[in-house]
Parts: C-alpha cells; sequence; structure tokens
C-alpha cells in the first residue's frame, strides 16, 4: 500500500530530495560529458510515464536529475530489487525510487498517474542492454543473461490501467455507486475523487544515445580499485566504460519524443473496433476481481503499445559519425576499398540523411567538416578509424581499407562486448532506424565513378547556393557589386585530369582570379574559383563570418577537383594564397604543387598593429549592449572597386590577423612543390612575406619570382600575362 504522508515525513523526504539533488548538482560540476536536452517541449503538464532504452547503470538515477533539471518536476523511477538492502535501501525509498519486486508496485505507479501526483520513468527492456542488440521481428526481442523474448509489457499495461480506472471511477461516481468508489481511491491511496487529474496519462518515449562509446582506463576505475581489493570483472566492466562516458570528453544526447496518448490510442486501436467502452470496462472489472472472459484483449494492447513506443525510441537515436562509420563497414560487399572513396560515401550518406530531416543529428553531423573529404584530419572520424584498427576490423595500407567484417559477428559475452568489440555494439544501436540504415546501404553501393561524379556536383552545386543565399541576406543596394563577380567559377568541369585550383584574396571576390582562371581553362585544365564565405556579397556579411569559414569554402573547391581530376595544384592571391599555404601544410602528399601571389604573413600598413585593441573594444561594448562609440567599419580605398569592397570590417581583419599566424605556424609541413610570386613595391602586403615564406617551408623544390607593377592586384590589368605565363610554367613542371 502506498503510504500516507505525514508532514513530519513529507518534510523529511523533501530534505532528503534536495539533498539528493545537490548532490548531483555536485557530481555535474565533476562529469566532463556535455549532457544535450532535445524535445523538452514535447513534455506536457500531464501524469507522465517516460519509457526510456537502457545502456548504463548510471541512468537510474541521473536520468530522473535531467528530467528534474528540465521540468522542475523529479519522476520516480523503478531499481532492481538487489539495490533495496540497508541504508541504501532506506535511502532508495525516500527518493520516491521502488523497487521492481514490489508487491503494491502497480497499484503505487497507477494510483500516481491517475492523480498525477508523481511522473514515473521505466526502462521497458527490463535490464541494461549492454550489447544495444534489440531484434525486430513481429515484436521487440531481447537476449541478456536470465532472460530472452520480447521487451516487458508492463509499463504499457500501467499507462493503459490508469487511464481504464480513471474513466471507471469517475463512471461509478456519475451513477452514485460510491462504495465501489471508495474500495478504487484505497487500492490507489487516493484520499478523495477531487484528487483525480483532469488530464489523461501520456508516454513520452525518450532516448538515451552516448558519443563516443569507448572503453579504456579512466580515473574512477583507478581511483576504485585502490580501495576496492579484487574488483569483479562484471563490476569493473562497468566502471570502464560508464566512467568514459561521465567522466571523459563525451556527449550524452537525453531525446525526449512526442506524447503517446494513451486515450487516443485505445481509441484508435481497441474501443473503436471492438465491443464498446461500457462492456471493455466491465470485462476489466472481472478481470481483476478473477473472472476471465474470454476475448479480453488487454495483454494485446498492450504489446501494440509497447512496439509502439519501442519504435519511436530506437528511431530517435542520435546520429553520430561512429554510427556512420560502423553501419558503413557492415554494409561493404567488398573486402577492401580506398580510403578517401569509403569517405566519400560517408559524407554523401551524411548529406542524404540530412535531406530527409527525419532523424536526430549529432552537432558534428550537422555540420559535417569538409576536412573528411578534403584530405585532411578530422577528428571524429580519425578517432573511429583508430577503433576499428585496435579491434582488427580494418587494416590501413597505401590508402586502402583491408575490412574483416567476420570480427563484428563474432560472439562476445554479455558483461564483455562493450569492452571488446565495441564497434558491433554501435552497429546494433542504429540497426532498427531502418530508415537511416537503408541511406547508407544506398551511399555505400554505387560505383566509385558515380560517387566521384556525385561528390564533384553536390559540392559545386553547394557553393553556389551558399553564395546565393548569402547574397539575397546580405544585399546592399550602395556596397554589393553584381552578382557575376561574387560567385563562384568552374571552368572545363570534368575535362581534364588535372585541376587548378585558384583562389582569390580579401574583400574580394571569384572575379579577380577569373582572367587568370580563363587563360588555364584555355590550357584545357579544369579550374576553380571558390568564393570565400563573407566575400562578394557585402561587407556585412565579411564581419559575420570567421578565417575557418574561408578555409572551409577553399576546401570544397578543392574536393570538387580532387573528385574530378587525377591530379591538382591549388594557389591563390593574396589572403587566398596565404589559403593554399595552410592547405599544403594539410595535405601532405596529397597536392602536385601549391603557387601564390603577393600572399600576406604581413601587413603593411602600421594602421594594422591597431585592429586588436579595436576589436577588443568593440568587443567589450557588445557586451554591454552599447551601441555608440563602436568602430565596425572602415573606408577601403580599392584598385579594383567594380571588384572589391569600399568598407573593410574590423571583425574581418581580425580573422585575417589570425589565418596569417595560423599558416606561418604551419609552413614547415609544406612540402609540395612551391611558387612564390611577389610584387616588389605591393602597397599593401610586406614583400618581407615571400621571404619568409620562402625560408620557412619544407618543399624541395621552391622558385620565387618578382615583378614591379607598383600595385598589389597583379592578376589584372597591364602586365598579368606575364605572371599568369609563370605559374603556367610552373603547373606544367609539377604535373
Amino acid at each position: 500500500m502506498f503510504p500516507k504522508k505525514t508532514k513530519t515525513k513529507h518534510a523529511f523526504t523533501n530534505a532528503i530530495l534536495y539533498g539528493t539533488v545537490l548532490s548531483l548538482k555536485l557530481l555535474e560540476r565533476f562529469i566532463k560529458a556535455d549532457i544535450h536536452i532535445a524535445g523538452d517541449k514535447n513534455i506536457p503538464d500531464n501524469p507522465i510515464l517516460y519509457v526510456v532504452n537502457h545502456f548504463t547503470r548510471t541512468e537510474t538515477f541521473l536520468l530522473p536529475y535531467i528530467i528534474k533539471k528540465t521540468t522542475n518536476n523529479m519522476p520516480n523511477s523503478l531499481a532492481d530489487s538487489s539495490f533495496f538492502k540497508g541504508n541504501l535501501g532506506d535511502y532508495l525509498t525516500t527518493v520516491g525510487t521502488l523497487s521492481v519486486d514490489d508487491p503494491n508496485r502497480n497499484n503505487i505507479i497507477i494510483g500516481d498517474l491517475i492523480t498525477g501526483r508523481k511522473n514515473w520513468v521505466i526502462f521497458p527492456e527490463g535490464a541494461m542492454i549492454k550489447t544495444k542488440k534489440v531484434i525486430r521481428s513481429r515484436n521487440f526481442m531481447v537476449n541478456y543473461p536470465g532472460r530472452e523474448g520480447p521487451i516487458h509489457t508492463g509499463s504499457a499495461y500501467l499507462a493503459v490501467l490508469s487511464e481504464f480506472y480513471k474513466r471507471e471511477i469517475l463512471s461509478a461516481h456519475r451513477k452514485g455507486a460510491e462504495e465501489r468508489v471508495s474500495d478504487y481511491l484505497k487500492r490507489f491511496s487516493i484520499e478523495t475523487i477531487d484528487e483525480i487529474s483532469n488530464k489523461e496519462t501520456v508516454i513520452i518515449p525518450t532516448n538515451l544515445t552516448y558519443f563516443p562509446i569507448r572503453a579504456g582506463k579512466n580515473f574512477i576505475q583507478t581511483l576504485a580499485s585502490r580501495f576496492i581489493k579484487g574488483i569483479p570483472e562484471r563490476l569493473e566492466e562497468e566502471l570502464e566504460i560508464e566512467g568514459n562516458l561521465l567522466f571523459s570528453d563525451s556527449d550524452i544526447h537525453v531525446t525526449f519524443g512526442t506524447q503517446v496518448k494513451v486515450r487516443d490510442f485505445l481509441d484508435r486501436y481497441y474501443f473503436r473496433k471492438n465491443k464498446p467502452l461500457s462492456s471493455l470496462i466491465e470485462y476489466l472489472r472481472k478481470l481483476l476481481y478473477g473472472d476471465d472472459p474470454a476475448g479480453f484483449n488487454l495483454a494485446r494492447i498492450s504489446r501494440r503499445l509497447t512496439n509502439h513506443f519501442m519504435d519511436r525510441i530506437y528511431s530517435m537515436v542520435t546520429v553520430n559519425m561512429d554510427h556512420l562509420f560502423s553501419y558503413a563497414l557492415l554494409s561493404l560487399n567488398k573486402k577492401k576499398t580506398p580510403d578517401y572513396l569509403f569517405k566519400c560515401k560517408l559524407f554523401l550518406a551524411c548529406e542524404e540523411i540530412k535531406k530527409e530531416k527525419r532523424f536526430n543529428l549529432h552537432p558534428s553531423l550537422d555540420n559535417l567538416p569538409i576536412e573528411l573529404v578534403a584530405d585532411e584530419r578530422e577528428k571524429d572520424y580519425d578517432n573511429f578509424e583508430g577503433l576499428a584498427i585496435k579491434e582488427e576490423i580494418i587494416k590501413k595500407s597505401d590508402g586502402t581499407y583491408f575490412i574483416d567484417t567476420h570480427k563484428l559477428e563474432m560472439p562476445h559475452e554479455f558483461h564483455k562486448i562493450r569492452v571488446e568489440n565495441t564497434i558491433r555494439v554501435i552497429v546494433n544501436e542504429i540497426e532498427n532506424a531502418k530508415d537511416l540504415c537503408r541511406a547508407i546501404k544506398k551511399e555505400f553501393g554505387r560505383s566509385h565513378k558515380k560517387v566521384r561524379s556525385k561528390m564533384a556536383n553536390l559540392l559545386s552545386k553547394m557553393d553556389k547556393e551558399m553564395f546565393k543565399e548569402d547574397y539575397d541576406r546580405y544585399y546592399n543596394e550602395e556596397l554589393s557589386k553584381p552578382k557575376e563577380v561574387g560567385a563562384p567559377f568552374y571552368l572545363n568541369p570534368g575535362k581534364s585530369k588535372t585541376g587548378v585550383l585558384i583562389c582569390h584574396g580579401y574583400m574580394s571576390a571569384p572575379e579577380e582570379v577569373r582572367l587568370l582562371g580563363d587563360f588555364f581553362a584555355k590550357s584545357k585544365y579544369s579550374v576553380y574559383g571558390p568564393r570565400l564565405r563573407g566575400h562578394g556579397t557585402s561587407p556585412h556579411n565579411l564581419a559575420d563570418v570567421t578565417w575557418k569559414d574561408w578555409y572551409d569554402s577553399f576546401n570544397r573547391g578543392y574536393t570538387v577537383l580532387r573528385n574530378a581530376c587525377e591530379r591538382i595544384v591549388i594557389g591563390g592571391f593574396s589572403t587566398g594564397g596565404t589559403l593554399a599555404l595552410l592547405a599544403a601544410a594539410n595535405k601532405e602528399g596529397k597536392i602536385a604543387g601549391v603557387f601564390t601571389v603577393n600572399a600576406p604573413l604581413q601587413l603593411k600598413s602600421i594602421k594594422t598593429k591597431l585592429i586588436g585593441p579595436i576589436h577588443f573594444w568593440n568587443e567589450l561594448l557588445e557586451k554591454f549592449n552599447i551601441e555608440e562609440g563602436r568602430l565596425e567599419y572602415v573606408d577601403n580605398q580599392a584598385e579594383n572597386p567594380e571588384i572589391n569592397y569600399s568598407k573593410n570590417s574590423i571583425k574581418g581583419l581580425r580573422e585575417l590577423g589570425l589565418l596569417m599566424d595560423k599558416t606561418r605556424a604551419s609552413l614547415g609541413k609544406v612540402s609540395a612543390p612551391a611558387l612564390v610570386i611577389q610584387e616588389k613595391n605591393d602597397p599593401v602586403v610586406d614583400p618581407r612575406s615571400a621571404s619568409i615564406i620562402l625560408d620557412s617551408i619544407s618543399s624541395k623544390e621552391k622558385e620565387f619570382y618578382t615583378f614591379q607593377f607598383n600595385r598589389h592586384v597583379i592578376l589584372r590589368k597591364e602586365g598579368c600575362e606575364e605572371v599568369f605565363v609563370r605559374i603556367r610554367e610552373f603547373v606544367e613542371r609539377v604535373v
């Protein structure tokens, strides 16, 4: 029987709850994992049963705390009976945790849902599913020590009964059957009929996703080993996995799904299709008092409801790089594949999944780093690749993956699989998200030729769409140039084995290097001229981007050519040349050569030294919402006003400084053949930049040419073809 709360007991319980929340808040300070909440707007002010997938032991106390922080309402939860011993058992009972073996369990939960006095958290799987293996046939099936069979329907059963009994009590009250009403109220520890909630019971499917899941020593495990001699294997495994999930740089995603209205569900799937409500309630009453009339279908309703919300739970998984990579390994028919092709397929799969807008994506996939397919390091991908190599699922040699999927299928003991075959666990997590798996399989079934063509088309189209979106958003009648000035260009696409990437400079646009692009196109090269984000629109756009956005633009252009050509030479004018040097440093062994024209590592004007203090001053004023006194733009006397911005953004200059610093620190990694061109009397770039470049790069082949046109933009106007010829001669030599 649910205990009646005396004032003293109530005050004591509140004190314990307050202490618990305080302790968890303290623990939260030490937890390194980032907890991300999604779908909290789906939580109504109704009696709620949260149904959740179960992977770790810490979820039993962590999730109620997360719900408390999100809704300001601490739910009760069920826990294994083994916890209810001694002081721990007393404590758990005090804070509202109930043993699964409590003989009055159902009546307590039903009573709470009828009245709305407490919400509940239940894990329908019945135990931690360490394998994350849930098989979908007619029903969702689980297999763990002590149980093999369908997922428990108890949570659905309790939700259904809460609605049945609420209706029955209110119906009996309307009919004046007060003795029956009294029996029900006593059974569910309800003092008066006025306590019954006028809101229906709802089920909130809730998904917990962890990223990344990794085994390995952690400080909790080390700490425990100091105080506990001979830690049991099972406990050690849990400390290893859960310690890393909580106390390393990981993400815990809690997604609350849209509510399942139990009343509506029953109306749809039972009441309207079978017997009248009055007959059903009578059947239920007889059933609960020992009579078992034929045809009563409560178990079937509960099973249908369970399948419904479990399908929702598994479909709400927060998809991350580990999921894509692991399922891709399983999807490949071939035993070996080029690693770059694999990355491209992964990128395309992610783009297709994003189009669907039906899946929850980890933030890293929402904006999948272009580095993944631009021959550079990508943190999440490299991390998982390392795990796959460690678990001997792939071997890597000369840019090729050799895949052993049999390793994924090898059986492992339930309590060891998270440590011994982590990738299999990650694969299992998304196997019930069928549409997601189909999208991955589709991309990994494409031929090499189709993948390369799709990649080049996708990224060139992406560049155009980004430009259109930025142009429309930032267009300014006084400051913006015609669209054709700022649009990226792609010449002779797919018609040459050699591609040349030519990037424009700061405050400029692709039109600045278009003449050089046309020159190479006439020589039968494929040419791509990217538009750096923030450029080719208006100066206000430049104030809203970072140098990393410019670098991503450069890499998109590179990736277009990477998939269209066999050899690539990268280069650029002014800031475009600085970006080319940074790219050359990051793409070791992947490019045929790099060229720069008036690339800045330091600027000539002494005014640029004031940018740092001005930027700091602007940020300070912005922090205090002070508009007056800010200096956000300065006038720019452009050499080519038909192309360049007439105003310069202080934030943009700050980003240029950061880019120059980053590039300067990376020059030692540049090993590709290099051509450095510098105007002797450059009014913008300090000519000493060229000397710094030549002295710092590791290239065995490096050439230097200087010109004297007495202007910065030497790729246009008089004498520019002389520069073009020098660049073409260099390209012809290195390819």
